[in-house]
């Protein structure tokens, strides 16, 4: 169950490193896509056209795609496999025996756009205008088609559907949520890349005011598609597990006021690009630009908050808690024990541990992977006040009084351990200085 070592993270928590590098890279991929699909429609605008401001632009536009998407995007994505691979390694191992081969399909589409997207930027003026639109295209639909099979396993983890009664690969990519995943995915990517656009545009003086106008006019074309994130957001809300549905009706607050928030800005940036710069052609200057960018990233950042938040307790629905015990091994876990089955917790370990030693191994095993002491989701303050009975009694039923954390499991003796080291946490962090008589006669009634 718990064969891995676990990776302890100060004030953070795995979970958390995860959360960030994950969100970045999500971003970062976004764009890319997105800038893509605007290369390759604004160079054949622009050629057809023989408008030679706009060109200029998308050369300059194609060389941040290049730093942002491929430089910066290969690193963070090199760190969401290295942290993964140590917070969930159980579950990564899943998602890559699951889908081995479309992983592999999307390495490939992967190395088609990175390939492309260098030939691009580099055979500006060097090939003919037909040959470097070719470019343009290849790699705006490879790109694409990486999001396609990535968002086919990554709404796999939150609605695998018939695959866990059939195990047939086909049923978990094709799963409830895919379609509207990879719409509202599509759509981000389109909404990002043009505010940037728009952004990268105001930071060159050699355009003048009206060529500036002209390019924001072009970009904001990709904005309007946002108007579409409340349907499609809805078409994704009927696919989602009932659980998932009933924290963003209101049984997580943060779920429900994140979910509204990034579809309220999503279609508001959508609505204004529309009737402001489309219909009446405004400009904007470097300081509003940024605004509608930061507004674009903040509705993105709580999107991906919402997907994360509302898949638990799990990391894969239905089969794998976010503690990497999976579902049908809880009644093994409640008979053998948690340490049974820890083999990294037990090296250096006497064989019969003194309760407090017992209990933090408990807590390191099920709980630091979102809780951290004296940091993110501090347990203790969660805790605070609570007398010992109370504490024992909500361990032991922790998954029914709240459903999105996974059953607390192990032995009797494993769980009295948890309560005792819990209490005495409570102690040295000097939360209540009454409770030391009560952590210590647990210890010594237990030793």
């Amino acid at each position: 169950m718990w064969e891995y070592p676990t990776w302890e993270v100060p004030g953070l928590g795995s979970g958390m490193v995860i959360g960030l590098i994950a969100t970045v890279h999500v971003l970062v991929a976004h764009f890319s896509v997105g800038a893509g699909v605007i290369l390759a429609i604004g160079e054949t605008t622009a050629r057809r056209n023989k408008d030679l401001s706009l060109l200029a632009f998308l050369k300059i536009f194609s060389k941040w795609l290049l730093l942002i998407g491929f430089v910066f995007g290969a690193v963070s994505g090199v760190a969401i496999w290295f942290s993964i691979s140590l917070a969930a390694t159980r579950a990564t191992s899943m998602l890559i025996h699951t889908f081995v081969w479309f992983w592999a399909i999307e390495w490939v589409f992967f190395l088609v756009e990175i390939v492309a997207g260098y030939a691009y930027y580099s055979s500006w003026g060097r090939v003919p205008a037909r040959h470097h639109l070719v470019l343009a295209w290849i790699y705006a639909s490879a790109a694409w088609m990486s999001l396609f099979v990535i968002s086919g396993i990554l709404s796999f983890m939150l609605s695998p559907g018939k695959w866990l009664e059939t195990g047939n690969v086909w049923d978990g990519f094709l799963n409830p949520t895919f379609l509207p995943t990879v719409f509202l995915r599509t759509l981000s990517s389109l909404g990002l890349a043009s505010l940037s656009a728009m952004v990268i545009v105001n930071l060159y003086s050699k355009f003048s005011r009206d060529e500036r106008t002209r390019i924001i006019n072009f970009a904001a074309q990709f904005l309007w598609p946002l108007v579409l994130m409340l349907p499609v957001a809805y078409w994704y809300f009927e696919g989602i597990p009932s659980f998932a549905k009933t924290l963003i009706q209101g049984g997580a607050a943060a779920m429900t006021l994140f979910f509204l928030f990034g579809i309220a800005a999503s279609t508001l940036v959508g609505v204004y690009a529309y009737f402001g710069l489309i219909r009446a052609k405004r400009y904007i200057n470097l300081e509003t630009a940024l605004l509608l960018l930061s507004i674009a990233v903040i509705a993105t950042v709580s999107m991906e908050f919402v997907r994360e938040g509302i898949r638990k307790p799990y990391i894969i629905y239905d089969r794998l808690y976010a503690n990497n015990l999976a579902v049908d091994e809880v009644e093994r876990a409640n008979s053998e024990g948690v340490l049974a089955s820890a083999p990294w917790k037990r090296i250096g370990l006497p064989e019969h541990p003194d309760p407090h030693l017992l209990g933090e191994k408990m807590y390191e095993i099920q709980c630091s992977g979102c809780h951290v002491m004296n940091g993110f989701n501090d347990v203790g303050l969660l805790i605070d006040g609570w007398p010992k009975e109370m504490l024992a009694y909500n361990l032991d039923r922790l998954h029914q009084l709240k459903p999105f954390m996974p059953p607390l499991v192990g032995t009797e003796e494993e769980r009295r351990a948890l309560v005792i080291y819990l209490m005495n946490l409570q102690d040295n962090e000097g939360a209540n200085p009454d409770r030391k008589e009560v952590a210590r006669d647990g210890i010594d009634s237990q030793s």
